[in-house]
């Protein structure tokens, strides 16, 4: 069992929106920044391009391209090497991107990793695709705690916080 699914909260409400095919377009992991985060993103984000009713099933060509890191309709985003902020110039390309038809998945999923590392400017250019996003487009945002965001970021998204206790 992985360390995510130990919190009952967490592990229900991903299970709930996923069996029912009703994958939030922003979603907001919080919790101090630890392989249970990425593996949640990575989780969900196996689910939103499985080509199986069942997802994640583990054995489409998409699942396998998504446990191998390797799918071209799931992009990771970070910080670039020896920088300290995600830049504006990033989330911009993000949103870019987000427009894009979907390669091989039902959907486009864009994992934005250590999102409290983008400055105001950033987190700006992100609102603008949360308020109106594209058509199965799925953002998942790693944070340590959701105050680290603007309010108008965090009202947007589906919080699970594997900080609190299952």
């Amino acid at each position: 069992m992985s360390s995510w699914e130990q919190n009952s909260k967490v592990s229900s409400l991903v299970s709930g929106f996923i069996t029912s095919s009703r994958i939030p377009h922003a979603i907001m992991i919080e919790g101090e920044a630890n392989d249970c985060n990425i593996e949640l993103a990575l989780y969900i984000a196996q689910a939103a391009v499985c080509d199986s009713q069942n997802s994640p099933c583990g054995i489409c060509k998409n699942c396998h391209q998504a446990s191998v890191g390797s799918h071209p309709d799931i992009t990771r985003v970070s910080a670039l090497d020896g920088k300290k902020f995600l830049s504006v110039a990033q989330i911009r390309d993000v949103r870019a991107d987000a427009f894009v038809k979907a390669h091989s998945g039902a959907h486009r999923v864009f994992i934005i990793e250590d999102a409290n590392r983008m400055n105001e400017q950033a987190q700006n250019a992100l609102l603008k695709v949360l308020e109106e996003p594209p058509k199965n487009v799925v953002f998942i945002l790693l944070v340590p705690s959701k105050t680290m965001l603007l309010d108008t970021i965090i009202f947007r998204c589906v919080l699970l916080s594997l900080s609190e206790s299952s």
